[in-house]
């Protein structure tokens, strides 16, 4: 049996799964330490079940994005390496800079060393504005992290209380800017990490749970809990990803559709081609910085269940959201209490709302039933504005250009898998109103923690080979080593990748089986006094994110 468990805004959604059918589904209260809210949903979900009937444990959590949108990040500086041709005050960088000499060139080879005074200066500097972290990038630090290790030895020997992290140990990625940010926001994050997992580790304990633990990844798939102390920044949008799979998990295989998620306090787009969910060909962006992590193309929007009404200068307006929905015990009128009168929600009574909607109403001299639906086009009205403008976006992206290449019906996809809390009403009303084209799953409700617990484990490995040299890099730390075999061509240089990427991928307890895929592979001739001396070879594989299974929904809730 798996647990999936998303957290929610509003909602944290568990479900058991097994054997392509949910045993169990619940939904609690999201509470603002989000560790009590899985331990909530984990008590729930094993009430009647013997916990050494779990396999497996996957959590789509907010944590990274909590932290970043209440501004809880811890205070780091960057200490930059460009090297020659790179001016780095024109480039886009997460935090506070300061750049130092020093140079690796494209081949791993140390052409400027480091000047040791201008490292202390630097400490000085961040020291000064309290800042106790710093991250280190030098361009091309993945083929050889000598002067990045140098920098970190060298200040942990000057100032023990020094937080240090090396670009190298977070990304194997060429894009020096976004492996820079990596850090950053890695070092930013990592101590919440630390006590975010201590937290689950000690709640597992308390359930008798002793099976593993997954989180869910930015690009469709999940990574162990352990491992995520070492990338956190691979967990970012786990919220809009879990309902990406979900919504494929519970309808067909080669769907091709919009998702919308509507939660309590967000809408969340993706795309599905033919099942498989649209990734971003650049990455993911923090706060607009590029950064290094994979990630499906999504978009989220200040709308949901939860969103309030009010009526500005005779206007209808929606505002930022103030707490449950009135027939629940909140403070003013939302979304889904406009569904509740008009019947597309048996959530609460009519009659809760009643009063206080008609009193809206009569200022706007409508009837409540008018008023209603009126709140209703606008808010789609909204989300279908958000939707173009991700169409745009969407349209720029290499894999959605191949499919329309090969695509029978080449045009926009014109339906919409609908999910979330509101989905069942808002899905009917949009569907009958307006004549969309608007799936609503049986399970539409869960369907994020169920994209959770059947999503795969992921495990990415970036490999650079130099034959002159006669070593090799990967991602995986950065860690050099001996070539042990020759490379002549592409093909040798994958096929080595391919070893080095199932012995580690052991390590990520994933099976030995797991299908894998080509991200990138290219290899080049280095050439001296007209003569090739060697090759350059760089190789990324992956394994497949995806769903394990899809969901057959019981004749009730077919």
């Amino acid at each position: 049996m798996y647990i999936g468990i998303d957290l929610g805004g509003t909602f944290t959604d568990g479900v058991i799964i097994a054997k392509n059918r949910v045993v169990k589904a619940i939904k609690v209260r999201t509470q603002e330490d989000i560790s009590v809210s899985i331990e909530n949903a984990l008590q729930e979900l094993l009430q009647g079940i013997a916990p050494e009937e779990i396999t497996q444990v996957n959590l789509s959590t907010t944590l990274i994005t909590n932290l970043i949108a209440q501004n809880k990040l811890s205070p780091v500086g960057l200490l930059l390496i460009p090297g020659p041709g790179v001016n780095p005050h024109r480039s886009k960088f997460a935090g506070e800079t300061k750049v130092l000499h020093g140079a690796v060139d494209y081949r791993g080879r140390i052409i400027e060393p480091l000047v040791r005074a201008e490292i202390e200066e630097a400490c000085t500097f961040f020291q000064e504005r309290n800042i106790n972290r710093l991250a280190v990038a030098c361009k091309f630090s993945q083929r050889n992290p000598a002067l990045e290790n140098e920098i970190v030895e060298y200040i942990q020997q000057k100032d023990p209380s020094m937080k240090l992290l090396a670009s190298h140990e977070v990304s194997g990625l060429l894009n020096w800017i976004r492996r820079a940010n990596g850090a950053y926001y890695t070092l930013a994050t990592r101590e919440a990490c630390n006590v975010f997992s201590e937290k689950i580790a000690a709640t597992l304990q308390k359930m008798h749970l002793s099976c593993p633990v997954f989180l869910l990844k930015a690009d469709g798939g999940t990574l162990p809990l352990a491992m995520s102390l070492r990338y956190p920044l691979e967990t970012i949008f786990s919220g809009p990803v879990a309902s990406t799979l979900g919504a494929l998990a519970c309808t067909e295989e080669l769907i091709t559709s919009v998702v919308i998620d509507l939660g309590g306090t967000t809408a969340d787009l993706a795309l599905l081609l033919e099942g498989k969910p649209l990734l971003a060909a650049k990455g993911a962006l923090i706060k607009q910085d590029p950064v290094p992590v994979r990630s499906l193309a999504i978009s989220s929007l200040a709308l949901g269940g939860d969103t309030p009404l009010f009526i500005e200068q005779g206007q209808l307006r929606f505002g930022q959201r103030q707490g449950p929905a009135f027939c629940l015990g909140g403070p003013v009128l939302t979304i889904t209490d406009v569904l509740v009168f008009l019947g597309y929600s048996d959530l609460s009574s009519p009659d809760r709302v009643k009063e206080q909607l008609e009193k809206m109403a009569a200022s706007l001299q409508l009837t409540p039933d008018n008023f209603s639906c009126q709140v209703l086009d606008l808010f789609i009205a909204q989300i279908e504005r958000e939707l173009q403008k991700m169409f745009k976006a969407w349209e720029e992206e290499p894999a959605y250009r191949i499919w329309q290449v090969l695509s029978a019906h080449p045009e926009r996809p014109q339906t919409i898998i609908c999910l979330g809390g509101p989905a069942l009403g808002l899905g009917k009303y949009w569907r009958e109103k307006q004549g969309r084209e608007v799936i609503v799953p049986g399970y539409a409700a869960v369907a994020n923690a169920i994209g959770a617990a059947l999503a795969r484990t992921t495990f990415e490995l970036d490999f650079f080979a130099d034959t002159e040299q006669n070593t090799y890099t990967t991602n995986i730390g950065g860690v050099q080593g001996l070539l042990r075999e020759s490379l002549k061509s592409t093909d040798e240089a994958r096929e080595y990748a391919l070893k080095l990427f199932q012995q580690t991928a052991l390590k990520w307890q994933l099976k030995e089986n797991a299908p894998w895929e080509i991200l990138y592979e290219e290899g080049f001739n280095v050439v001296r006094n007209w003569q090739t001396v060697g090759r350059i070879f760089q190789v990324g594989l992956q394994t497949v994110p995806g769903i394990r299974e899809f969901i057959k929904e019981e004749e009730d809730n077919a």
